[in-house]
């Protein structure tokens, strides 16, 4: 069909900003404007565009107003606290113990014990001159509870709460010449309490101390001493610790120097594996030809500003992230003992800036003990790590990467168990891991067993999403809080709640705290504090989830003027309780028994003989998933342009 075009259409001048509103607008008012040099079939056309246009605009506006409708009659929950216990002072850090009896709270001048039946102080320990900011808990049984802090100082203290009563065992970094003292940035004590990790740092230098601790021992001298000891002693001399490892940040491999295979073999313990991540047959060379053709390659990536520069990567790592590993898997390790109970056998750990997840086996026999341990196990990954998270059976394991990837580990067989890309182009800064799925016990013993994992992430930007993960690569990314329009939105907090399930508890710089759901993406209910006080800290809140009582703690101050800031003596803090238990707006979303997938028992595997039996089962049981996800997984990766 031929079409008359006009002749001497000139293209319009770009219109100013003020006015940029009305663009549209106009160039539809136009489309409307009667033509009569036009053909016939010119005008048709203009007509169905006009109608296209019209009726376009009209189911906007009836998205927009049913929208608004919505908007408008919905009204979100509010919850309020149920119970309020005022606080001796500002506190930084609550943890709650395994059975849900008792809170620590660090604060300023000491500790303090809470009862959570009461909301009493049962006990404290105080000292005028301590701030404490951080403290690690682990369950020794027999109303016996070990307590790691840190405080303002970055002085470390080993905690024993005994029949309600608290002992001070020791001050890790204590020295006489304070000008010699290292500095504690974390210390934290495995679950068991059989173990306990603090990062170092001094004069530049940061190195990773892991220490055994006796706590069979200590228990048997609690008991002896406690019928001797009064209820003031603050103090317990009970059996050292044990120094096990001292951590270094591993050097850069250079070119080695041996000819063969066979050379690396005697290198290495046993014989039996290359490549702990310091033995390997690339040569000086082999690595400059490497890093020259990368740099050829992707020079254009390497030249834009978000790398970082030189001076910040000659600066070495910064500080380190650390897991402790219960036995799990198939694969004998070198020097590997048995453990019994729930003791870890490992701790994995990872340095800022670094690719590689780096496992250390702590059971060794004392002929394999290294005056600088070498890691045992070494797990590399395409970008760098940003954050980490563990689940409570230490089955998998979680990595934030650099580019928005995080890739989930599979212990049991070693390999990822997902990969997913996140939308946007702000770096993961947190993350929170919890099993999703629920499963009758009888049923986890009876073969492979492949829950869906739950995470939920936060963005530097502030934006939030949840991320479910399954068998076969089944993912799936809801967008809870994508980029903020301003600060006050960003997310702070953002955990999914575990006794309550496709619920997130949400935590904004504004204050706001609500929960949401999933599938829904959006907010469930809000939890209010009483208009006399805030959020004690509104851009790191101090809380904490209970999922024995199904309780939310979350500390608040009075909002007070600004010339009674500075005034120590008035009690401004308090401690807002939420139990969900006696809520029935959350009845729909009750897990009937909460936490049985973290119990999953682990893998003991005779040989490799079973334990390649069970892999393949896994693998032909997921066949399906698998395929379905392939197209995806292609796509994906053809959008990253890997060809």
């Amino acid at each position: 069909m031929a079409v008359n075009v006009r002749r001497g259409l000139e293209i319009p001048e770009p219109s100013d900003y003020s006015s940029c509103e009305d663009d549209d607008m106009t160039y539809f008012t136009d489309l409307k404007q009667p033509d009569n040099n036009l053909p016939e079939s010119a005008r048709v056309i203009n007509k169905l565009l006009n109608n296209l246009v019209d009726n376009a605009w009209d189911v906007i506006s009836q998205q927009e107003n049913i929208k608004r409708d919505e908007q408008a009659a919905r009204q979100i929950p509010v919850l309020s606290a149920t119970k309020e216990m005022k606080l001796p002072g500002r506190t930084n850090s609550i943890v709650c113990s395994e059975d849900g009896l008792y809170l620590f709270l660090g604060h300023i001048n000491g500790l303090s014990v809470i009862s959570t039946f009461t909301l009493t102080c049962v006990r404290t320990w105080q000292d005028e001159r301590v701030e404490l900011t951080s403290i690690s808990c682990a369950s020794l049984g027999n109303a016996t509870h070990l307590l790691c802090t840190v405080d303002d100082m970055g002085i470390a203290r080993l905690f024993v709460h005994h029949m309600e009563n608290i002992y001070l065992i020791k001050v890790i970094n204590e020295t006489e010449d304070i000008n010699q003292r290292n500095i504690c940035a974390k210390f934290e004590v495995s679950r068991s309490g059989d173990f306990g990790a603090a990062v170092m740092t001094f004069s530049g230098s940061v190195w990773l101390d892991v220490y055994r601790f006796p706590q069979d021992v200590w228990i048997k001298e609690l008991e002896t001493k406690q019928a001797t000891q009064t209820s003031q002693t603050t103090e317990a001399k009970l059996s050292p610790i044990v120094l096990l490892m001292k951590i270094k940040p591993p050097e850069i491999p250079a070119g080695t120097s041996l000819k063969s295979p066979s050379e690396v073999l005697q290198k290495t313990e046993e014989g039996t594996i290359i490549g702990s991540g310091q033995n390997h047959l690339i040569s000086s060379r082999q690595w400059e030809n490497q890093d020259a053709a990368f740099r050829k390659v992707f020079m254009k990536y390497l030249s834009s500003s978000s790398v970082r520069p030189p001076q910040q990567k000659s600066e070495g790592p910064s500080n380190c992230t650390c897991h402790f590993l219960l036995r799990e898997g198939f694969h004998s390790m070198p020097g590997e003992a048995k453990a019994a109970r729930d003791i870890p056998i490992a701790v994995c750990l990872w340095w800022n800036g670094s690719h590689n997840l780096l496992h250390y086996l702590l059971l060794k026999t004392p002929k394999e003990k290294d005056s600088e341990p070498r890691p045992d196990v070494l797990w590399p990954n395409s970008q760098e790590i940003l954050c980490s998270a563990v689940s409570a059976c230490t089955r998998f394991i979680v990595l934030g990467l650099d580019s928005q990837l995080v890739t989930i580990w599979d212990r049991r067989f070693g390999y990822p168990y997902a990969n997913i890309v996140i939308p946007g182009d702000s770096a993961i800064c947190r993350m929170k891991l919890l099993l999703q799925s629920q499963l009758p016990v009888t049923q986890l013993f009876q073969g492979p067993f492949l829950p869906t994992l739950q995470l939920v992430l936060t963005c530097r930007n502030g934006a939030c999403y949840s991320v479910t993960a399954g068998r076969g690569g089944d993912t799936c990314t809801v967008a809870l809080i994508e980029r903020p329009a301003g600060q006050g939105s960003s997310v702070t907090v953002a955990e999914a709640v575990p006794f309550l399930k496709r619920l997130i508890l949400l935590m904004q710089r504004n204050g706001q705290v609500s929960i949401w759901e999933t599938e829904d993406e959006a907010p469930v209910s809000i939890l209010n504090l009483p208009t006399t006080h805030v959020l004690g800290s509104l851009r790191e809140p101090v809380y904490l989830l209970e999922p024995v009582q199904q309780k939310l703690y979350i500390t608040g101050d009075r909002k007070t003027p600004l010339v009674k800031m500075t005034d120590r003596k008035e009690d401004e803090s308090s401690l807002f309780i939420f139990s969900f238990s006696e809520c029935l707006l959350v009845d729909l979303y009750r897990v009937t028994s909460p936490a049985v997938s973290e119990k999953e028992p682990r893998a003991t595997l005779s040989d490799l003989e079973e334990a390649c039996n069970l892999y393949l089962q896994e693998r032909a049981d997921s066949w399906k998933e698998r395929n379905r996800n392939l197209p995806f997984q292609w796509e994906q990766l053809s959008k990253r342009g890997i060809k």
